[in-house]
C-alpha cells in the first residue's frame, strides 16, 4: 500500500495545475504590456529598453537564481520565492505611469519573474519524467489556459488596462500555493557532483560541457537563440503595430487566443513528429518558418495579423517543446535546474535583448511595416546559415566514420 501511493506523490492534474497557472498569471499581463506603455505615451525606443530589462535580467541574475536553486536541492523553495516576489513586483506597477516609473518596476519585475518559466518547466519536466506522464498533455494545460484567459482578459482590461497587473500578482500567488503541494523530494534532489570549485568558476556563467552529455546541444541553442529575436521583435511590437492601425484590447486578445489555440494540434502530434523526424530538423524548420511569420505580419491587416499567429503553434510550440524535453533528456544530474536556465538566458536573455532594444530603435527609424521585413529576413538567412553548419558537420562526420 505505501508503494502505490508514493506513486501517486504526484498527481498528473497538480503538475496540469502548475503549467496551466505558469502560463495564465502570463496571459493576464503580458500580451497587454506593450499597448499598456504606447496608452501611457511611452515611444517605442523606450518600449524596446522596458521590454529588454527581463532579457538582461536573465543573463546576469537568473544564473544566481539557478546555482542556488542546484546547489540547495530545494527546487519548490525557491521557485515559490521568485513567485512571491513576481506578485509583488506587479502591484509595483500603481506607483506611477511615467517612463522612470515603469523602469523601475520593470526592473524589480525582472528580477524575480524571469526566473519562474525555467524553474517551473524544470520541476515539471522532471516530475513527468518520473512518473512517466505525458508533458505533451500537461503543457497543453497552459496552452488551453493562456487561449481561454487572453481573451477573456482583453475584453475586461479594455475598460480598465491597469487591472492586469492585480489579476496576474494574484494568479502567481496561486501557483506559488501549488508549489508547496509537490512531494517533499523537491525540497531533497541531488545537487551538482561536480567540484566545489569547479562550480566558483566565473559568477553566472555555464560551461556546456559542465551540464550537457551531448554536443549537438550548440545547434539546439544557435537556432532557439535566432528563433528568439524574431519571436520577441514579434511580441514586443505587434501590439504597438495593431494600436498604429486601429486596434485596441480586444483585438489584440484575439490575436492571442489565435496563437495559443493553434498550439493545441501541435501538442496532440509533436510527440510523434519528434519521434520521427527527430528535435533538431523541427526546431530547424520551425525558426525558418518564424522568418515567414514575420513577413506575414508585414501585411498591415487584421486578416495577416490572424494568419501570423495560427502560425505560433508550428514555430514557437515547436521550437520550445523541443528544446525543453531535448535539454531534459541530455542534461547531467544534478543540473536540471541550470540546463533549462542556458536555453532560458540564451533566448528570453540574449536573443530578447536584440529583439526588444534593437527592434524599437527600428520600429522608431523604419517603421512597423519594413522593420517586420527587415527582422523577417534577417531570421530567414540566420536559420539557412545554421542549418548549412548543421549538415556540413553531419556530412563531415560520415566521412570521418566511413
Amino acid at each position: 500500500m505505501k508503494r502505490k501511493k508514493n506513486v501517486c506523490e504526484c498527481p498528473v492534474w497538480l503538475l496540469l495545475a502548475l503549467n496551466s497557472f505558469l502560463y495564465i498569471s502570463s496571459a493576464l499581463y503580458s500580451p497587454f504590456l506593450s499597448t499598456y506603455y504606447t496608452q501611457n505615451g511611452i515611444s517605442s525606443t523606450q518600449i524596446g529598453i522596458l521590454m529588454a530589462i527581463g532579457p538582461v535580467a536573465s543573463v546576469l541574475v537568473q544564473p544566481l537564481w539557478a546555482r542556488a536553486s542546484d546547489a540547495s536541492g530545494r527546487a519548490k523553495t525557491f521557485a515559490a520565492l521568485v513567485m512571491a516576489g513576481t506578485a509583488v513586483s506587479l502591484m509595483s506597477y500603481y506607483l506611477g505611469h511615467s517612463f522612470v516609473s515603469f523602469l523601475f518596476s520593470s526592473t524589480l519585475l525582472a528580477l524575480f519573474s524571469t526566473s519562474v518559466s525555467p524553474m517551473t518547466d524544470a520541476i515539471v519536466i522532471r516530475n513527468a519524467n518520473r512518473y512517466n506522464y505525458n508533458f505533451a498533455f500537461i503543457r497543453m494545460g497552459g496552452t488551453v489556459g493562456y487561449a481561454v484567459i487572453v481573451l477573456i482578459a482583453g475584453i475586461y482590461l479594455r475598460q480598465n488596462p491597469s487591472a492586469q497587473f492585480f489579476l496576474s500578482a494574484v494568479s502567481y500567488l496561486v501557483l506559488m500555493g501549488l508549489m508547496f503541494l509537490l512531494p517533499k523530494s523537491e525540497n531533497h534532489l541531488p545537487v551538482s557532483d561536480a567540484p566545489r570549485t569547479q562550480r566558483k568558476k566565473g559568477v553566472g556563467l555555464f560551461r556546456l560541457q559542465d551540464i550537457f552529455e551531448d554536443r549537438k546541444i550548440v545547434y539546439v541553442l544557435a537556432f532557439a537563440f535566432v528563433f528568439q529575436i524574431g519571436a520577441s521583435f514579434c511580441s514586443a511590437f505587434l501590439g504597438v503595430y495593431a494600436v498604429e492601425i486601429g486596434y485596441g484590447q480586444s483585438q489584440i486578445g484575439l490575436l492571442n487566443c489565435i496563437s495559443a489555440s493553434s498550439e493545441i494540434p501541435v501538442l496532440l502530434c509533436i510527440k510523434k513528429l519528434t519521434r520521427k523526424f527527430g528535435a533538431i530538423p523541427l526546431i530547424g524548420a520551425s525558426t525558418f518558418l518564424m522568418g515567414i511569420r514575420l513577413f506575414c505580419v508585414s501585411g498591415g491587416s487584421l486578416p495577416f495579423f490572424m494568419l501570423a499567429q495560427a502560425m505560433q503553434g508550428i514555430t514557437y510550440m515547436v521550437v520550445h517543446f523541443g528544446c525543453a524535453t531535448y535539454i531534459g533528456s541530455t542534461v547531467k544530474s544534478g543540473k536540471s535546474f541550470e540546463g533549462q536556465s542556458v536555453l532560458y538566458i540564451i533566448q528570453a536573455g540574449l536573443a530578447s535583448i536584440i529583439g526588444n532594444v534593437l527592434g524599437g530603435r527600428l520600429v522608431d527609424f523604419a517603421g512597423n511595416c519594413l522593420s517586420y521585413r527587415l527582422t523577417g529576413s534577417f531570421v530567414l538567412l540566420a536559420a539557412a546559415c545554421v542549418i548549412f553548419v548543421l549538415l556540413w558537420q553531419e556530412h563531415k562526420e560520415r566521412r570521418t566514420f566511413l
